[in-house]
């Protein structure tokens, strides 16, 4: 695969920098030279409710003005989307971060879902109906859904996307998890139905979250299989925070243009 063939967009997630303040991991995000950064949600300085919409603007502008764009915004697991006793308050979570990543103009608004089980189960049945009330909302304001799994339910996960096809969701790939938990990673990103972005994790036999080339994932072949899928989203660099994390970082996005990332 030739330099400049493959036109995703590598960015990393700035949980990557642990506790710095939002100023200081964005602007070192754009000194490593990663034109997109994933925003947490969950942190305090992102949480769309204290941010508003003024703190949303201002949040945008700063990006834009350092020359950077969102890849996505994680709700993480504060939206699973799966529990019964909680879909109102899942509902409620992920309608604020579709509304900031409309603000932002990210990539995709990201969440992990609950434990699947099953095609028919409880939780599978609560996923489809709040994608169903989510998804005309996402759709109206050009936000894609991303769905993190459980690690062995992608399948499930594919399932469920059946009723949407044609809609703004699809997975969030994590390579990392999937190779930890004993699957192939490339093989995923062959066989799902819809990418909507990638969690460019990495992981040995004994580690997960470590930053891509610190583990086995296959990234020239994983890359490729993207490529393959004439993916165009954005391959967000995510690991646990430790250690000289500018140097893992920028080890990290050069692998990632080393195999024809954009």
């Amino acid at each position: 695969m030739s330099e400049g063939k493959f036109g995703a967009v590598p960015a990393i997630s700035l949980e990557v920098f642990g506790g710095n303040s939002a100023r200081t991991s964005i602007l070192r995000a754009r000194d490593l030279g990663f034109p997109a950064v994933g925003i947490p949600a969950a942190r305090r300085e992102f949480e769309p409710q204290i941010l508003g919409s003024s703190g949303a603007k201002d949040l945008g502008v700063f990006l834009r003005n350092n020359g950077l764009s969102a890849s996505w915004v994680w709700a993480g697991a504060k939206a699973r989307l799966t529990f019964s006793r909680s879909a109102e308050e899942d509902i409620a979570r992920m309608i604020e971060v579709i509304e900031l990543s409309e603000k932002l103009r990210a990539g995709a608004a990201a969440v992990q879902v609950g434990q699947l089980g099953t095609n028919d189960s409880v939780a599978a049945t609560n996923l489809r109906e709040a994608l169903a009330s989510l998804a005309p909302l996402a759709d109206k304001s050009g936000v894609t859904l991303a769905l993190a799994s459980t690690p062995g339910e992608e399948k499930l996960i594919d399932g469920v996307l059946k009723s949407f096809d044609g809609g703004p969701i699809g997975r969030l790939l994590n390579p990392g998890a999937t190779l930890f938990a004993g699957y192939d990673p490339v093989h995923e990103i062959e066989a799902a139905r819809q990418i909507a972005g990638v969690r460019a994790s990495d992981s040995s036999g004994e580690e997960t979250a470590l930053a891509p080339g610190e583990g086995r994932v296959a990234w020239r072949q994983l890359l490729a299989a993207l490529a393959a899928r004439d993916y165009h989203g954005y391959v967000t660099v995510d690991f646990a925070p430790r250690g000289d994390v500018s140097g893992r970082a920028a080890t990290a996005l050069a692998l990632l243009r080393r195999y024809s990332i954009s």
